[in-house]
This record gives structure tokens, C-alpha cells and sequence, in this order.
């Protein structure tokens, strides 16, 4: 057997590989089933809040039309330079469940965000603790799903990917990364299912503990340090041998997570690495992989290898659609340059990866 025929061989095994995971993730329907009965016990609502001016008004809309009743909010405002402090004091006028402060200022070591989720579980009173981010909004059925679901599996932690609003073309072309990373690596119902700590993934988006749970253990002070404090916590909470959900929003958890290419680019470019167990090797030569099958598939097979490879991309692009609640159309056409922001993403993370720093919301990401 020729080299170039064995390198097209395991190419081939590989994309084969990743469209059976895409295909049954979306064949599992990883979405929040119906409640079969009325959860009960208070749910703590907590929220980070740092230059959230636009975002805070929908969340916070979006929580008071909630059908659950048993609900706090917690806001924390970190530093906000912004508008967010008049916006949480309005608010707070029109509903009492709404708490706020100004959070303390930034210790060394700790990351923003996990001294604000810190912050605010001491603040919380509930039974269960619910972080989302400010750019989230919730179904009015969604807290009673989710707390169902998570009693019936008997969960330490839920967390949901959030079905994505897209309104831009940079949107369309960056934001699906995250799903279709997601769907092609990582069988969802194996986080469920299986005890081992490699099969996890998190999204600080919407993370639902048991209150007991997360304050034996204090989370987020534990990965005090991480910019990809959800993966970690999901990991650690397997470690301990507690159980882990891993789904997706369909029509109960929304976000607009970025508005514009470059946001994306800074946004995803801290943790993209964090999709492949943290190694950037791994990374790379996934990236590597999705250039190469299609070129290597043509020397071998010629068009009889084109054919199957854009019949398995078809059915990979068509899974991770229905899963994602995303357009078929826009996901195949827009797929070359999916490809090219995910090589600028590369590029972006191993810039940072060199340099130590970034930058995120006006503050430096050392280490």
C-alpha cells in the first residue's frame, strides 16, 4: 500500500469517525424533555455582570417571565464601566427578587469571572445555584425543564450550549465553531453515561449545580486561576464520581454570544485548544485533517473520492444543523470560510499561547 493511499485511508477513517459522533449526537436529541412533574426548591439566579449594559435588560426580562416560582437573582457587577449599575438599580425597582453589589476588587490569581461566580454563591440563599451569562436569555419554561431533568438524573451539574442567535454574516461564519466542534468530537451522552473524566465539556453559558454540592466543594474558587473554568469544573465534578449532562438550548436557553468577527476572534481564541483536551498538537492536527482529507481523497480516488467525501459532509453538516437549529443552506455555503476563521483562530491562540496575555473585556489574561 502506497503512503499517499494510507494517509488517505486514515483520513477517510477519521472524518467517518467524526460524522458517526455528529450523527448520533443529533440522533440522541440532546435537548431539555418535557417535565413529567413539578420540580420543587428555590433556585438561585447568578449572574456576572461586566460592561453588560446591552445584554442585562433581555436576561433580565427573560427571568421575570419565568413559570417557576421559587426564584432569586444575584447580580454581580465587576467593575462595570459602563451603564450596568443604573440599569441592576431600575431593575431592582421593578422586582425585589433582584439583588445586586459592586464586586470586590480583583485578587491576584483569580480570573474576573470566577471571582464574580464566587462572590456571588456566598450571596445565594437557594437550593440549586444557576450561573448564565449576561448575553443569555431563558424560555419561560426553561428553569422547570431543567430542574426536572435534573433531579431525574440525579445530577451534581447540568450544563446547556445555548442555541446561538446569529443576526450577521461575521456571525454566521465564527459563532458555529463552538457546536460544530462540540458535536464532531464528543458524543454527548457519554458525559452522562461514562465515569471517565476525558469525556466532559462545559459551558459556563448555563451551569445548574446542587447548592450542597457546590458549596462543599466551592468550584470556582478551585479553578480560580482558569479562563476555561467550565471545562474544568465539569471535569472535576466526574473526578469526584458525581454526574454531569451535557445539551444543548434548542428552545429554552438562547444567546447572541458575539456581534462581530473580531469579538469572536478574541473570545474563542483564549480556549479553542480546550476542545482538544488542551493540547494544541491535537489541535493542529485537526486542523490539519480537515484540509487534507478532501486533497488526499482526489490523489487517491480522484472524483470517486471527492464524491464520498462531500457525501459525508453533507450528512456531517446536516447533523450538526439539526442539533444546532441552524440553516442547512448557510451551514454548507458558508463552510470554506468556517475553515478560515478557524485558521485565524489557530493562529490567535498560539499568538497568545507565545505571548503569556491577552486581552478580555479591558483586562489582561496573564499566563
Amino acid at each position: 500500500m502506497s503512503n499517499l493511499l494510507l494517509i488517505s485511508m486514515s483520513l477517510l477513517v477519521l472524518m467517518i469517525l467524526r460524522t458517526l459522533v455528529a450523527v448520533v449526537n443529533a440522533a440522541g436529541k440532546p435537548f431539555l424533555p418535557v417535565a413529567k412533574c413539578k420540580p420543587g426548591g428555590k433556585v438561585s439566579i447568578l449572574i456576572p455582570a461586566r460592561n453588560e449594559e446591552e445584554n442585562l435588560p433581555r436576561l433580565l426580562n427573560s427571568i421575570l417571565r419565568l413559570d417557576y416560582p421559587e426564584v432569586e437573582v444575584w447580580v454581580c457587577d465587576d467593575h462595570s464601566s459602563d451603564h450596568t449599575w443604573q440599569i441592576l438599580k431600575e431593575w431592582k425597582a421593578k422586582d425585589p427578587r433582584i439583588g445586586y453589589f459592586q464586586g470586590e476588587p480583583l485578587p491576584p490569581s483569580w480570573s474576573g469571572k470566577n471571582y464574580a461566580c464566587h462572590q456571588l454563591a456566598k450571596k445565594a440563599t437557594g437550593d440549586y445555584l444557576l450561573f448564565v451569562d449576561a448575553d443569555v436569555t431563558l424560555a419561560s419554561h426553561s428553569l422547570e425543564k431543567a430542574l426536572a431533568f435534573f433531579n431525574s438524573r440525579q445530577l451534581a451539574l447540568l450544563t446547556i450550549f445555548p442555541r446561538q442567535l446569529m443576526q450577521s454574516n461575521a456571525e454566521r461564519i465564527t459563532v458555529p465553531f463552538m457546536n460544530w466542534a462540540l458535536l464532531n468530537l464528543l458524543p454527548l451522552l457519554a458525559v452522562l453515561k461514562l465515569k471517565n473524566p476525558l469525556f466532559a465539556a462545559g459551558n459556563g453559558q448555563f451551569m445548574l449545580f446542587d447548592a450542597l454540592h457546590y458549596r462543599k466543594n466551592c468550584w470556582h474558587k478551585k479553578v480560580k486561576a482558569s479562563y476555561v473554568e467550565d471545562i474544568l469544573i465539569v471535569r472535576m465534578v466526574k473526578e469526584q464520581g458525581h454526574r454531569v449532562a451535557v445539551l444543548l438550548g434548542n428552545n429554552d436557553v438562547f444567546c447572541r454570544m458575539y456581534q462581530s468577527y473580531q469579538a469572536s476572534l478574541q473570545g474563542f481564541s483564549r480556549n479553542v485548544h480546550e476542545f482538544f483536551l488542551g493540547s494544541r498538537i491535537l489541535m493542529i492536527l485537526f486542523w490539519v485533517s480537515l484540509l487534507a482529507t478532501p486533497v488526499a481523497l482526489f490523489l487517491s480516488w480522484s472524483w470517486s473520492g471527492l464524491l464520498v467525501y462531500l457525501g459525508l459532509f453533507i450528512i456531517n453538516r446536516l447533523a450538526v444543523s439539526s442539533a444546532s437549529r441552524e440553516k442547512l443552506g448557510a451551514s454548507l455555503l458558508l463552510h470554506p470560510l468556517n475553515i478560515l476563521f478557524f485558521t485565524h483562530l489557530i493562529y490567535a491562540n498560539l499568538g497568545l499561547r507565545i505571548k503569556k496575555n491577552g486581552q478580555w473585556k479591558n483586562r489582561t489574561l496573564a499566563g
